[in-house]
């Protein structure tokens, strides 16, 4: 019995040895490229380990006005370049995307998205233009990603860094993929694009897989829409330039003392001893539908066209004079 079990010993060393030895790695004949895909693997696995609450101990920053968002951030090099590739993260983990506000990412309001990988160049404007490089980048995080099991989305800032343009990529876990794509056009933007309408039928046109016209196929759209409202600026203010002048072109004129602008508290009971400029100049209305779902541009057309009052979360305030 005793011999027995000895052997059994033996062979299940020789088992685990073997076992370590097709772990092993062998990057001697490997090409640069596969090492820049094992070194982002590897730190992607050791921010998977560590968990939010680890990277926050070891030093994570803090973005801006955010006291939720995160990140770390870490440097590799491919090709005789340098990249850097940063995982964002929030400390608030209950599954839910907070309501647009400033203090989100780029990414986050493009996509809705929580925790996240970005890699870029580290340049001056941090930003791929050439789209080969960009793709090739992309591809490398995504093997990473999937050797991690991991289903972090990851993302490639692209164009000028004016444009907010990033292209980015998910692992959904099966044989699918999601993909991701956002610019930003601040000015000269098509007056398609300007409406619903059009933007829903930018976006079914990415639909690469289908060769047809995309009129002819029924797609349901998930999206989430913010709209802003403005109060128009007072007749006052809009006068205030028109009595200037008026009264600069009659300063001879004993009249022009008694030319006077009317002001916000001319009659309440502090106005005999003192008198200010509104402080509130208008107000700003935030209508947020936090998800609708579309199956034609007709329908988007007319969500264009709805009534604030249906929106599902109103976000209010004032907006303030400078010199207050």
């Amino acid at each position: 019995m005793a011999s027995t079990s000895k052997m059994k010993s033996v062979v299940g060393d020789e088992a685990l040895e073997d076992e370590e030895l097709e772990r092993f790695n062998d990057f001697t004949l490997a090409s640069s490229w596969e090492r820049f895909i094992s070194d982002i693997e590897a730190v992607c696995r050791q921010w998977m380990a560590d968990g939010p609450k680890n990277l926050l101990e070891k030093g994570a920053i803090g973005l801006g006005s955010s006291k939720n968002l995160y990140k770390v951030k870490s440097e590799l090099k491919y090709a005789m370049k340098s990249y850097i590739t940063e995982y964002f993260f929030e400390t608030n983990n209950n599954g839910k995307m907070a309501d647009w506000n400033d203090t989100l990412h780029d990414v986050q309001l493009c996509f809705g998205v929580k925790d996240f990988l970005v890699i870029a160049p580290q340049s001056a404007s941090g930003v791929i233009l050439d789209t080969p490089e960009s793709s090739k980048l992309l591809s490398a995080v995504a093997i990473a990603l999937s050797n991690c099991s991991s289903m972090w989305p990851a993302f490639v800032p692209v164009h000028d860094p004016s444009r907010k343009a990033y292209i980015g990529i998910q692992n959904m876990g099966t044989v699918f993929t999601r993909r991701f794509e956002a610019d930003h056009i601040s000015s000269q933007v098509p007056v398609k694009l300007m409406h619903l309408e059009g933007l829903y039928e930018l976006f079914v046109s990415k639909f690469a897989y289908s060769t047809m016209d995309p009129s002819a196929h029924a797609f349901q759209v998930r999206f989430k829409l913010k709209l802003t409202y403005e109060t128009l600026a007072h007749d006052d203010d809009d006068s205030t330039q028109q009595i200037e002048d008026e009264v600069s072109e009659s300063v001879e004129s004993p009249l022009a003392e008694n030319h006077t602008r009317s002001q916000w508290d001319d009659d309440c009971p502090w106005s005999e001893w003192y008198s200010a400029e509104d402080p509130v100049k208008g107000f700003e209305l935030i209508a947020i539908w936090t998800e609708a779902i579309v199956e034609s541009s007709l329908e988007m057309a007319e969500l264009e066209n709805a009534s604030p009052h249906d929106a599902e979360n109103w976000i209010i305030s004032p907006r303030v004079s400078r010199t207050v």
